[in-house]
């Protein structure tokens, strides 16, 4: 199973995917318009039109094979990683088995592989059906919104209908509103790129994950499941998150709902339990307070936005965001500057009420949603940046909420990899912990008495981001509360944080091992 923050960053990497893709189309009809609307005669246009759209077309064509060779490896790395943090997942909570780590699994491998080929097969095929809405509104075919969209540009100029300026306005102005399409030939419905690509991708990898927690289920003796449980949850599945379930109990749930759990457009899952031993992850009074919480909600410029509403009203700026963004985009590619400062205006507006309205919602700002390819940039953003970018994020929301900076249904994460952490003893040729481990786990270094010396927790990319060294080294000087911690920050080049004291949180979670008065000394205040 994965859990609520994981599926969040999956969808937003499933859309990046496709980012740069976006950005070329964007950018190179944006020059053909302009082109266009610059030439002084109907034959001139017409010759231009015969050799320049077919240059564009073939480096359309060209550009979007490159692409798909590195969107097709990103794939295979979300899905693969997806997998395992999944399988592990799994196996961890169900007690007293033993399973074959997910490397050495073959049904497990063989599933990630074709999820991963099925998903290559369909980015590939969305590639196929791609479209903008030209300035009559209609969703077309690349080939044929480029000529439609020129045409509009040159007959508007030539024909003394408006200015040059405003019919590259005119000709560009649904490019910018709708961006890229993914169009259905048979029904004419239309969608944007980016959520065909969201909903293809995440369809796809709830499939396997439902295939791995079913195997999982049959192969390690379960019996039901549990459905996770976060804040903020949609009205239709805030009733059902959070509570165990028989096997048939499931079922009948599952197939009754309008989103089925475990498609991942929602942001819950199911894992496999055993009825009677495995314990629920979150208690009655922590369910009821989520739906508290999300009730009680917001009360912002004389609208009431229960939690769940805010998050969606973030996401719809962050789409106006995204769109005011292309419209600069395409104010460069045409020369636009008086048009290019107005949506700048408008930009710097959207990204004020973005941030004022997060912070009356106490929602964290999540400015990577409205990124957009080779904004602000020279190049395209590549979708392994965002990756990291992600995991970074993903990191520091589980540190800050071990040391107890913020709070959140990651400290119970936190308790769940406690239960499973591992451990190392100092020996012959072992001195440390290594410096990379198992997504999400805790190791400790344990002396040859089987007292823990260090714990170090391993985050999102299996790099370190905590680590609590139980005594003063022998040194109280520079240790002075004898027991404390480090942070890790991986974009400084001495990753590992100076020693800090610890917060009631750090002692709370970690009393297996530090205990105040005996291995801790609170330091002294004025």
């Amino acid at each position: 199973m994965l859990l609520p923050e994981q599926i969040n960053f999956l969808r937003d990497k499933s859309e990046q995917i496709v980012a740069p893709i976006i950005d070329f189309l964007i950018q190179d009809i944006g020059r053909r318009i302009q082109e266009a609307g610059q030439l002084t005669s109907t034959a001139a246009y017409q010759m231009w039109q015969a050799q320049q759209l077919g240059i564009s077309q073939r480096a359309v064509k060209k550009h979007l094979r490159q692409q798909l060779k590195v969107s097709h490896k990103e794939l295979r790395k979300l899905l693969t990683q997806a997998a395992e943090v999944g399988y592990n997942f799994d196996i961890r909570n169900l007690p007293y088995v033993q399973a074959l780590p997910f490397e050495r699994n073959p049904v497990m491998q063989q599933l990630a592989q074709t999820a991963v080929e099925l998903a290559q097969d369909d980015l590939t095929n969305l590639t196929q059906t791609l479209g903008m809405v030209d300035p009559y509104g209609r969703a077309l075919p690349l080939r044929d919104v480029y000529r439609s969209a020129t045409d509009f540009a040159f007959k508007q100029v030539f024909t003394g209908a408006t200015d040059y300026t405003s019919a590259i306005r005119q000709a560009t102005a649904n490019l910018a509103k709708y961006g890229i399409r993914v169009i259905d030939y048979e029904s004419g419905t239309h969608t944007s790129m980016e959520a065909a690509i969201r909903r293809n991708i995440m369809g796809g990898m709830g499939l396997m994950q439902e295939q791995i927690s079913q195997h999982n289920h049959d192969s390690l003796g379960a019996n039901g499941w549990e459905i996770s449980a976060h804040a903020a949850s949609a009205p239709d599945h805030e009733p059902i998150q959070g509570r165990q379930y028989t096997d048939a109990q499931y079922k009948a749930l599952n197939n009754s709902l309008a989103r089925r759990i475990g498609t991942l457009n929602c942001g819950h899952a199911a894992f496999p339990i055993i009825l009677g031993v495995s314990k629920p992850m979150y208690s009655e009074q922590q369910l009821r307070q989520f739906q508290e919480d999300n009730a009680s909600g917001i009360d912002y410029e004389g609208r009431h936005y229960s939690m769940y509403e805010a998050t969606q009203q973030q996401r719809k700026i962050e789409r106006e965001i995204r769109a005011q963004k292309r419209r600069i985009q395409l104010a460069d590619a045409t020369g636009d500057k008086d048009r290019r400062l107005t949506a700048q205006i408008r930009l710097a507006r959207l990204n004020e009420e973005y941030s004022r309205f997060s912070k009356a919602a106490g929602l964290r700002t999540q400015r990577e949603r409205a990124q957009v390819a080779g904004f602000g940039r020279k190049k395209p953003e590549q979708a392994s940046a965002v990756v990291a970018a992600g995991k970074a994020h993903l990191n520091a929301v589980l540190k800050n909420d071990i040391i107890g900076k913020t709070s959140g249904y990651t400290s119970a994460q936190y308790v769940r990899m406690l239960e499973n952490a591992t451990s190392i003893t100092l020996g012959k040729g072992v001195s440390s912990l290594p410096l990379t481990g198992a997504i999400n786990t805790v190791v400790d270094l344990r002396r040859m008495d089987g007292t823990v010396k260090q714990r170090r927790v391993y985050g999102y990319d299996g790099k370190p981001i905590l680590d609590y060294d139980t005594d003063d080294h022998g040194k109280p000087k520079y240790h002075p509360t004898g027991a404390h911690k480090h942070l890790y920050d991986h974009a400084k080049k001495n990753s590992r944080g100076k020693p800090e004291a610890l917060s009631k949180r750090d002692l709370e979670l970690n009393a297996d091992i530090i205990k105040e008065g005996e291995n801790y000394h609170a330091p002294k205040t004025d």
